[in-house]
């Protein structure tokens, strides 16, 4: 009995071994729903698969969970790629996940994201490039299934709401490997067609039936199409890849249809009240005139519109009066005026011949004086250079004197001068150089 007695740690040790050496068990997949999901902030998850007869642990590391384009949640169906093992420590059985996707489209929803973040990046989903609606579409082109509740909604809401637009439905294929070219087909005859607006559409069903609508080409066919469509695909719930890159997007066909038309009791109210105001102001406009028209109408002129022909008539009497008492102004002025010219010639001839001989005489009176003044200057101008030559203190120089001279100037008395001082004298023909030896007081 003690022979085979194990410790606890013996036992899961060997059980892990076990499991750990069958290779089997270390790349499998296993189909379950999440329960029980921990993120925990070292970035592993921690959740349990289950399904109607079982569970059992799982646990993704961080260096996988980042990699994981699916955001875990309660109750989301999965398929995962995991190995088994034991965890010692608890002594349980543990799945250690690798990868997840989601059971049945998982790698499909895969794709679409990638798709998603592709043509959001190209502006495909921007505001800016999104048409504005009609607000009174007359053709309204419709594709959607030739049967169904949705075609019966669309017509129906379109009828009862704008009854006036032109309809025109384009049957297509919503569901099934071929449903995306059969879409892109209609689409491109309803842009042919120059529609108001296009409304695709398709009723609500599994996320499998509706995944024509996400496909990448039939949302590259609606950007590229020239004519404003809306889409309606699916319940409120259901969001597509053309839902981002149509026009505007409704949450069914119903609201689809409800979208694109205007409600005709709206708009025949709305015409009434335009309706009112076009009167009013035709009517304001009118009695307007009217009143201008009766002013105008009691005017004297309209009356007796012979009256400002008379008046006019008057007034033109009144000017060419005027105009021949300015006119016989002007003649008198110019008879005046030449009578004046031709006094004014004769007495100028006149004046210059009285003068000519005052000008003689003036003239030959003005050269004497001048002759007069002129013998007159010269001879003080003489008196004046005798008088200054007297004067000269050259003069005194040639009756024997002499001038004394110093560097600062002539020397007037002998405190001017020290003995041994070097001086100048300057006789009438020349200088001296010479230094004072003695000095002697009078």
């Amino acid at each position: 009995m003690k022979s085979n007695l194990l410790s606890v740690y013996d036992v899961v040790h060997f059980l892990k071994q076990s499991i750990d050496h069958n290779t089997q068990l270390q790349s499998i997949l296993i189909k379950g729903e999440i329960s029980n999901f921990t993120n925990h902030r070292s970035g592993h998850w921690y959740f349990t698969l289950k399904d109607q007869r079982a569970k059992i642990n799982c646990v993704m590391f961080s260096s996988y969970a980042s990699r994981c384009k699916i955001l875990l949640k309660e109750g989301m169906k999965v398929i995962v790629q995991a190995s088994v093992s034991i965890y010692e420590a608890s002594g349980s059985l543990q799945v250690y996940v690798t990868k997840v996707q989601i059971d049945g489209l998982g790698d499909l929803y895969l794709q679409l994201e990638e798709v998603k973040k592709k043509m959001n990046q190209e502006g495909l989903f921007s505001v800016e490039r999104k048409k504005a609606l009609p607000d009174y579409p007359m053709s309204i082109g419709v594709i959607t299934a030739k049967t169904g509740a949705a075609i019966q909604d669309i017509l129906t809401t379109i009828a009862r709401r704008w009854p006036i637009a032109d309809v025109c439905v384009y049957p297509s294929l919503v569901q099934g490997n071929a449903a995306a070219k059969d879409i892109i087909k209609n689409l491109k005859f309803a842009d042919e067609a120059n529609h108001d607006v296009i409304l695709l559409a398709r009723g609500g069903g599994a996320i499998e039936d509706l995944w024509c609508f996400n496909e990448e080409s039939v949302a590259r066919c609606i950007c590229d199409m020239k004519t404003v469509i809306v889409t309606g695909v699916g319940h409120e719930t259901d969001t597509t890849l053309v839902d981002y890159v149509s026009d505007a997007r409704a949450a069914t066909p119903t609201a689809a249809a409800e979208l694109i038309t205007p409600n005709r009791i709206d708009v025949q109210y709305s015409i009434k009240q335009k309706q009112m105001r076009m009167k009013a102001s035709v009517e304001y406009v009118i009695q307007k005139n009217k009143q201008a028209i009766e002013s105008i109408k009691n005017h004297r002129y309209i009356k007796d519109p012979l009256s400002y022909i008379r008046e006019s008539q008057m007034q033109l009497d009144l000017q060419i009066h005027a105009l021949t008492k300015v006119e016989s102004k002007v003649m008198d002025a110019k008879h005046e005026i030449h009578t004046r010219s031709h006094k004014l010639a004769q007495y100028a001839q006149l004046y210059a011949k009285n003068n000519k001989q005052n000008i003689i005489e003036h003239s030959y009176q003005l050269q004497y004086a001048m002759k007069k003044k002129n013998n007159e200057d010269r001879t003080a101008f003489e008196k004046q250079v005798a008088l200054l030559d007297a004067f000269s203190p050259l003069k005194v120089l040639q009756r024997g004197y002499a001038i004394a001279h110093k560097e600062d100037g002539i020397i007037r008395t002998i405190e001017d001068v020290s003995e041994n001082d070097d001086i100048k004298i300057r006789l009438n023909d020349g200088y001296l150089y010479t230094t004072v030896n003695k000095k002697e007081k009078l």
